[in-house]
């Protein structure tokens, strides 16, 4: 088989390949990529067997792919997808699966950095890249990262956090060992809550202690799919072990940990005042002119983790009692339809001797 592809941007652009699959027969079948579409060009790169080729960026409007294969052994083939981009900006870097990118404008001189989710950590490539002129192109100075999952254990010290066992999201490995340490501030405690579970009933076992050691007291031992919602430590420390045999696996779980509590939020129509939500914090609210507070009290992160009451809302209610200089007076439900069958009343009082204007 011998194939060719010719691909045609808009002059003046540039061509991104992005190879999402490779696998051919390696050194009898291969896939050559040509910048400009001339083909006595030298190649931006020809590609064999089974490894998935880094992306590549063209100079020109077109490029030329030939894939050529002889008589015998096959493979899936390749997949590939390609973008256009502009002379004077890099092509787009794309997000690392499982992270996050800041930053969208890929010009000349403009930098992008990534950020991996809670629970895996940057491998290969760099954290923040820059668009660059070099050898008379524009690319990016560095490769974007990749994010895998953290290693088999460790000592964690950030106010919250996701635990994973190696694998994930796929199935765990065989003969592991994990062990890790949930450390928080003095006079804390730690919460893990169990968004998943799901291990070789009887083999693959987590074990939860109450405090920084195995030798801690033990709060419980879990496989298969039998875990509890939460778990919260007396002190400042809990560690946890992962152990597996060497045979059938699964999918392992997911755990959050935190030593505070989980952020409030704020009322539609309303403020937040206070962004410390750790054990013991307090937070207030007040809301927008026209509006009433539900509730008065202040949020407080109880030593479970839990807030003492609910978020309050802020209401426009039916009729009231107003002082001050100025106001604001809402219809009930207001920006909502009001309800039928209303008669409110309000009641507006200003300094003796002052007039009133609604406006």
């Amino acid at each position: 088989m011998n194939c060719v592809w010719l691909i045609i941007s808009e002059p003046g652009s540039r061509i991104h390949l992005i190879f999402n699959d490779f696998d051919v027969e390696p050194q009898f079948d291969y896939l050559t990529v040509k910048d400009d579409g001339i083909s006595d060009l030298p190649p931006l790169g020809t590609f064999s067997g089974n490894e998935v080729p880094s992306q590549l960026a063209s100079s020109g409007h077109i490029v030329r792919l030939e894939f050529q294969s002889d008589h015998s052994t096959t493979g899936r083939g390749f997949n590939i997808t390609y973008t256009t981009f502009g002379q004077n900006e890099c092509h787009d870097p794309g997000i690392p699966i499982n992270g996050r990118r800041f930053g969208d404008r890929f010009l000349l001189g403009s930098s992008v950095s990534f950020h991996c989710d809670d629970g895996f950590v940057k491998t290969q490539g760099s954290e923040s890249i820059t668009c660059i002129m070099q050898d008379g192109n524009v690319v990016w100075n560095k490769y974007t990262c990749f994010c895998l999952p953290a290693p088999c254990g460790g000592h964690l010290t950030s106010s919250s956090g996701v635990i994973l066992p190696p694998g994930w999201p796929g199935y765990y490995k065989d003969s592991l060992n994990c062990e890790w340490v949930i450390e928080a501030r003095p006079g804390h405690s730690i919460k893990i809550t169990f968004d998943r579970f799901q291990t070789e009933v009887n083999y693959d076992t987590l074990e939860v202690r109450d405090g920084p050691a195995n030798s801690s007291p033990l709060i419980g031992e879990y496989h298969g799919t039998q875990a509890p919602q939460f778990l919260i430590s007396t002190g400042n420390y809990m560690y946890l072990l992962f152990t597996t045999d060497n045979s059938r696996s699964s999918v392992g779980f997911l755990i959050h940990y935190e030593n505070s509590c989980l952020d409030p939020g704020i009322p539609v129509n309303g403020h937040r005042h206070g962004n410390n939500f750790n054990i013991r914090s307090t937070v207030t609210f007040s809301c927008d002119p026209g509006y009433t507070l539900s509730d008065e009290e202040p949020l407080i992160c109880e030593r479970n983790h839990q807030w003492n009451h609910a978020l309050p809302s802020c209401d426009a209610l039916c009729g009231g009692y107003i002082h001050g200089k100025s106001g604001t007076v809402l219809s009930p439900g207001f920006p909502d339809f009001y309800p039928n069958s209303l008669n409110c009343t309000w009641t507006i009082e200003v300094s003796h001797g002052k007039g009133k204007n609604l406006i």
